[in-house]
This record gives structure tokens, sequence and C-alpha cells, in this order.
């Protein structure tokens, strides 16, 4: 029997608002991530990714938020129906966030070792020590860590304020890390040592990470599997190899021919036309087929599903086979 996923999404559906007002910005989304696994989640701005990655944890403000159908088992447990005491101890007990912007989300007014010391505090209260924390800035790559926990946020660069976060998140030693778009901001060679960071921290601590990206440069560096979303859905999901070497919906695909490529010489970039359709205004049909190159009348009609095309390969476009790129 194969063992249970560390972390299984099944049909989660968030709404904004209430009667006509409600907006649906999640529907029918599921992911299954296993222990010491990495699993990219990609797609534009507005797609959903982030909401999908609170959820985890249930923290999307409730109200204006409301969670109307599925679960979210996180060790086996529905978060959806934890009380507040197990919420509290889950959150950085057994997953943990490292968010976008690491700028705006370190406090500019505490010391980074003060910041530090309050995550141990909160989640291993006998270990909040100096030394502890020292620790954690070191295993993050921190140049001279006895210094740097003695400096506030402004003095660092980016990439060093993305290590002090990455150490926070792991002061609680989660099982599950959830990596927000952490590269964002960082000029390429910081991008580069951050990803290595993550993959050495996955290989030496053994936990499971969720990579929140629109790049599809990072994941192919770090990712066992791929789930693409689109408009709050999941339009596809594979392991890596299989989905870079052959995206099965147009929407992976596009956003794949739109990556910069070495030896592209001075050739424009494909853009994807239009954009993400605004929440609570999705197109009938397929949300994707008004930016669609192979869109076919029935696709304004009808609402695809999430197909299982081959084993461990899904994809909600149902011109999946050979003629997809060129019907």
């Amino acid at each position: 029997m194969a063992p249970k996923p560390l972390l299984e999404i099944r049909d989660l559906e968030l709404e904004f608002g209430r009667g006509r007002d409600a907006v649906r910005v999640l529907d029918g989304v599921g992911l299954r991530l296993g222990a010491g696994e990495t699993l990219g989640l990609v797609g534009e701005s507005g797609s959903g990714k982030t909401l999908t990655a609170l959820a985890i944890a249930r923290l999307v403000p409730c109200p204006p938020g409301r969670f109307v159908g599925g679960t979210v088992m996180l060790e086996g447990v529905d978060v959806l129906r934890m009380t507040g005491a197990e919420l509290r101890r889950i959150r950085g007990g057994v997953v943990s966030y490292v968010f976008q912007e690491p700028g705006a989300a370190l406090n500019p007014v505490l010391r980074i070792g003060v910041q530090i010391r309050e995550a141990l505090r909160l989640h291993r209260p006998e270990a909040a020590t100096e030394a502890e924390v020292v620790r954690l800035l070191r295993l993050v790559g921190m140049p001279a860590p006895e210094e740097r926990l003695r400096g506030y946020a402004h003095e660092l660069s980016g990439g060093m304020q993305q290590r002090v976060l990455i150490a926070m998140a792991l002061a609680s030693q989660p099982r599950l890390l959830v990596a927000d778009e952490p590269t964002t901001a960082l000029d390429v060679t910081i991008q580069a040592q951050i990803i290595e960071l993550l993959r050495e921290l996955k290989e030496r601590l053994g936990m499971a990470i969720l990579l929140i990206t629109h790049n599809f440069g990072i994941v192919g560096d770090l990712a066992d599997r791929v789930a693409v979303m689109y408009a709050g859905q999941m339009v596809e999901s594979a392991p890596t190899r299989s989905l870079l070497r052959a995206p099965r919906h147009p929407y992976t695909r596009a956003l794949l021919e739109s990556v910069p490529r070495l030896g592209g010489g001075g050739d424009r970039l494909v853009a994807i036309p239009g954009s993400v359709p605004r929440l609570g205004a999705f197109p009938a049909g397929c949300r994707f087929h008004p930016r669609c190159p192979v869109a076919r009348a029935e696709c304004a009609r009808q609402a695809p599903a999430l197909m299982e095309v081959e084993p461990g390969r899904w994809s909600r476009c149902p011109y999946h086979e050979g003629d997809a790129r060129g019907a």
C-alpha cells in the first residue's frame, strides 16, 4: 500500500463574499505532496497559487473568505475542520512559509536575532538561545552570523533578507516548507544561490517543499513534480521532466514558450495574448479559451474536466493528444 501523502488537497472551493456577491476564487483545486518531495506550483499572477498555499494552514482571512467545499488533508487531518488550538500547532510546527518580498516580511524595528528567537520561543522554547539563532543563520549560509543577528533588516541585501526568512521558517523544524516566489526581485546570481540553498536544505533536513513561482527555469532546477494553475483551477499536473519535455495543456505550452533561452539571439519572446480573467469574470467553457491559440468552437461552450491522460499525468484540455498543437 502506498504511503499517505504529507499533504493532499481535494476539490477545494473558496469564495469571497456571500449570496449574489459571492465570487469563486478557487474552483475544485487538488494537489498531492509526499514527504520529502518538492512540488512546483506554477501560473501567472492572479491564477490562485498563493491562495491555495495559504489554505494549507487556513491562513485565508474568513471572512471575507469562505471555504465552501473540499478538504485540505495535512498529515491525515482535515485542516478545514481543525480547532484554533490545532491550527496553532500546525502553523510553523508542521508547515512554515517563506513569503515573497522579504524586506516587507521582516520587522524593520527589531533586530534579526530577536525575530528568529521569537519563532523559536513559539515552537521550540527550550532552544530559544543565541547559539541556536547563530546555528540557523549558519545553516542558511549567512556570512558572519554572529554579527548579522544584531543587525536590522534594512542593513541586509535582498538575498540576506531571504536567508533570514528561511532561517525563521526552519526554526520550528517543519515537515513542509512553502516558498512563495522566493526569488522575486533578486538578481539572477542571488536567485541561483537561494535555489541551491533550498535544494541543500531539502536533502539535509528531509522536508517537503511547495515552491510557488511563475518561473519554469526555477521549477526545472528544483521540483520533482509540477502543477499548473490558471484562473482558480488546476489545468495540468505531471512529473517535472515529462511536463517540460511534452506539455499537454496549451496554457502550459504557452508559459514554456515565453521563457527566455540561452542562444536565442535577438528573437522576440513569445507572449501570451490577453491576461488572466478578473475574479468573478471567468469566461464560459474553458477559462483559457479566449487566449488559447488552438481553441475550438466547443471550448467556449463546455467546461473541460481534469483528466488523467496517462499514469501520473493530468490535463484539463480534451485535445491533449497530438492534434492539440496543430488543431
